[in-house]
């Protein structure tokens, strides 16, 4: 499977989404949902890396993870210390949905973002009508960063913009950032290499919070990549493949504590 086909499917997806229901009835809908955290100032610690704990029932490299619902583990998230949520709400590939996304606002406290293949405007304003504090923009298939972190923050949410490349890095933080996401999955082939986070840590200037995702197993892994300066870390498949789920967000959160250190 090659990530173009996950996007070509995405956009297959959200043209039928826009049919069925038209930006003008989504932006009806925000004004009857009101936000209760700030995503960035969830993040804001200063000595402990924040832990974003993730719904993810399944993903393309590793096929079905949980059976869980939403509703069962998002309180098992706050109740062991976890910063923020990341809800997932792609429905081919990781088998979840929008409505996953809007049970999480409703039963949870926890600051919450939306992690999909944002490819349009439509799906900034439809995250905000479904709760979300922050949504996840990828540099290289959103079409107009700038604009869209714009969007983003006019609704009163955060976007976390997802790098991969140095090229990427400067993109964002000249298109505004203020939250910059390093994807230490490489999707040619689906593999985790953390000198992606050690490498690109450099150029995130420190005003910017700079959060390491995928590939996080164990305390050692947490400790490795706080070494890098990173002020978040974002965790999935490890706390939702664990057959003891709040043990897992604990050892990982307790592995984070007093972690913080400068970015070099």
């Amino acid at each position: 499977m090659k990530f173009s086909d996950i996007i070509m499917k995405r956009r297959e997806v959200l043209i039928k989404e826009k049919l069925y229901k038209p930006l003008s009835e989504i932006k009806e809908d925000i004004k009857r949902v009101k936000l209760r955290k700030n995503f960035k100032n969830s993040l804001l610690k200063e000595d402990d890396v924040s832990i974003i704990c993730e719904y993810k029932p399944a993903s393309p490299s590793a096929g079905k993870i949980s059976n869980l619902t939403v509703e069962t583990v998002l309180p098992l998230f706050e109740k062991s210390s976890a910063s923020a949520a990341s809800i997932i709400t792609e429905e081919c590939y990781f088998k979840s949905n929008i409505n996953n996304l809007k049970i999480a606002c409703k039963i949870s406290c926890l600051s919450l973002l939306r992690k999909d293949f944002i490819l349009d405007e439509y799906q900034i304003y439809e995250s905000r009508a479904n709760g979300a504090n922050a949504v996840l923009l990828m540099a290289d298939i959103y079409p107009n960063l700038s604009e869209g972190i714009l969007i983003t923050n006019y609704l009163g949410m955060d976007a976390v913009v997802e790098c991969k490349n140095r090229e990427e890095v400067d993109n964002a933080v000249k298109a505004g950032a203020e939250i910059i996401g390093i994807n230490n999955r490489c999707f040619d082939d689906f593999s985790i290499d953390f000198k992606r986070t050690r490498e690109l840590s450099r150029f995130v200037p420190p005003e910017i919070i700079l959060v390491s995702e995928s590939g996080v197993k164990n305390a050692d892994d947490v400790k490795l990549l706080s070494s890098y300066g990173v002020d978040a870390l974002l965790v999935g498949t490890s706390i939702m493949s664990s057959n003891e789920i709040s043990g897992k967000i604990v050892e990982i959160v307790s592995a984070a504590e007093n972690s913080r250190m400068e970015r070099r």
